[in-house]
Formats: structure tokens, sequence, C-alpha cells
């Protein structure tokens, strides 16, 4: 009987362990990790802001947009394969998948609730934040205030 019950809910607990583990990606040493060079900037623009990280020859590597109707940020990964379904993010903190969308210009976005704890590590994160997506190099960036300050516009 009480190998039956055990088995049970083995079995009962199987799926639960297996949605977690797709939404982790493979642990990255982000302190061995070498940030790309280049800068972030910080605009307004209609209805939110965004912050782009532009590398040193001048292409955009990676934008974080603020809906503030909506409450979503939305990363957006450039130079990513349309067949990927998922955007993997590392923080100092946190590391995750997240379901994502790809669009006309090329480029891969990740949409997240303003509260979502994913936002809060990139904004603590310690010197850099990484994306990955299926068929497409990692791009790790230095961390930056002008991220930062998208999310808090987003909740405030």
């Amino acid at each position: 009987m009480r190998k039956g019950l055990f088995a049970f809910a083995a079995a009962f607990a199987l799926p639960f362990v297996s949605s977690a583990s797709a939404q982790a990606p493979a642990h990255v040493d982000l302190d061995s990790v070498k940030p790309i060079g280049g800068s972030w900037t910080y605009r307004a623009i209609t209805g939110g802001s965004d912050a782009t990280f532009v590398d040193v020859a001048g292409a955009k590597r990676l934008v974080l947009r603020c809906n503030r109707t909506a409450r979503t940020v939305s990363i957006v990964r450039s130079e990513a394969p349309a067949a990927a379904a998922t955007l993997s993010i590392w923080t100092s903190f946190i590391a995750r998948s997240v379901p994502s969308r790809f669009v006309a210009s090329r480029e891969l976005v990740a949409d997240l609730m303003a509260t979502d704890a994913l936002l809060d590590a990139i904004a603590f994160s310690r010197g850099r934040v990484a994306t990955a997506a299926a068929g497409a190099p990692m791009v790790a960036v230095r961390a930056g205030p002008e991220a930062t300050r998208v999310i808090e516009d987003c909740r405030g």
C-alpha cells in the first residue's frame, strides 16, 4: 500500500517538475562571461519608454521597452532566428527561459508583466545580463541604470 501511494504521488508530481525544469536555462556563471562593448540609452516614447543597448559597431543588441497602458516590459533581442520559441535570460540572481515571439523586424520579443521578479533581477544584476535563443549565440551586456528606469516607468 505504501509503495503504491508513493508511486501515485511521484506520478502526480512529475508534470510539475517537468514544467519547472523547462523554464530554467542551463546554468551560466555570469562572472566568467565577458560582456560585449557598447552603451545603453534611454528615451521616452509614446505610451512608455525604452532602453537600448547598442554595441561598439552601432548595432542594436538588446532593448527593454515599457508599455505603460498594458503594464508590460518587452525584452527585445536582435539577431535571433525565427524558429526560437523562447528567450533565455541570465542575471546574477535568476535564470529563466521566457516564451517569445518573432517579429517582422527580425527580433525576438518576450513580454513580461511589470511586476515580474525577473525584471527585479535584471535591475539589480551585478555587472551583467545575458540573453540567448535557439540558434543564436549568448549576448552578455553590462547592466545599466537605463534598463532599471524603464522597469520603474512601467511600475509607476
